[in-house]
């Protein structure tokens, strides 16, 4: 198994309306699933209000919560804590040739057009960029420097409807768009690749996103275009939800009735290494330095 560390994780998220909502419904992807690598040990949900929960798990197998609030409120605070345990040891696989995962049924549903990654419109950049690979680590490589070098990180550049080819036109946006656009280069290739949800270790800010490429001995391994990262250690990540883009693990989505409309929108997480488990507190004094988005938008996945 290797050496594990314990992490000590918080995500919160508070909305404002400008009326009385009489009944809010969210499902929750906010939840460390267990994975390679990831372990998790324990955790806590909040609500203010309070609601009744229901837990399933979608089709990617994510731990997801239903979160159903029938008081009236004027503003809604989500929030967990917990601790999981992560593997210290960085993967290393082998130089595996493309065409091994062609096939692999693990990687039917990560090798196709998805709702925003679309692989034949960035085709012909991705031949141009990784065409010439020779094995599976090369074209991610290639990729995910390509990725990292060409496109800006700018907030507010793009929405959470930004497809991966406008990424590739504007060359701007956040972890989410250069996500994205990664995973359409690599699917064009015929690569099986997923969208990875979930915050980055020892840091205080916002959720990330990065994506997993499927590898025939190995696994699904990870790899971060927007820190320019091929392969890292579980240690680095807390992974919340997989899918085949954003639009599968949007952490928090939902409705809500009210003759008002939403006007803020803020969301904040932290990751320590300690065994010491959060509690509400925590979380409520961490909301204090949240990034608050105006127009009750959800955020989409925004660490650089």
């Amino acid at each position: 198994m290797g050496r594990r560390l314990t992490a000590s994780y918080i995500y919160a998220a508070q909305y404002g309306y400008s009326g009385h909502v009489l009944h809010n419904d969210n499902h929750l992807r906010i939840f460390p699933v267990s994975a390679p690598g990831q372990e998790p040990v324990d955790l806590q949900l909040w609500t203010r209000p309070a609601g009744r929960a229901v837990e399933y798990r979608d089709r990617f197998g994510n731990r997801v919560r239903r979160v159903r609030i029938m008081v009236q409120h004027d503003r809604l605070m989500i929030a967990t804590a917990g601790r999981v345990r992560l593997a210290a040891e960085a993967p290393a696989p082998d130089d595996a040739a493309v065409a091994e995962v062609a096939d692999l049924p693990d990687g039917f549903d990560f090798a196709l057009r998805s709702p925003l990654v679309d692989p034949d419109g960035v085709a012909e950049a991705a031949q141009r960029i990784a065409g010439g690979a020779r094995s599976l680590p090369e074209a991610v490589r290639a990729t995910v420097d390509w990725v990292y070098r060409e496109v800006t990180y700018r907030r507010g550049a793009t929405g959470v409807a930004t497809t991966a080819a406008q990424v590739l036109e504007t060359r701007q946006g956040v972890c989410q768009d250069k996500t994205h656009l990664a995973l359409g280069i690599l699917r064009a290739l015929g690569i099986p690749c997923r969208y990875v949800s979930g915050l980055l270790t020892d840091q205080v800010g916002e959720t990330h996103a990065w994506l997993e490429v499927l590898h025939p001995r190995a696994g699904w391994l990870a790899a971060d275009p927007t820190r320019g990262v091929l392969f890292p250690p579980a240690r680095d990540y807390v992974k919340l939800a997989i899918g085949r883009d954003y639009s599968d693990v949007s952490p928090i989505s939902g409705s809500f009735l009210s003759k008002g409309a939403a006007t803020e929108c803020a969301a904040i997480s932290s990751v320590r290494f300690t065994d010491t488990e959060a509690v509400l507190d925590d979380a409520l004094a961490l909301l204090q330095s949240a990034y608050v988005v105006g127009n009750g938008d959800r955020p989409s996945e925004g660490r650089p």
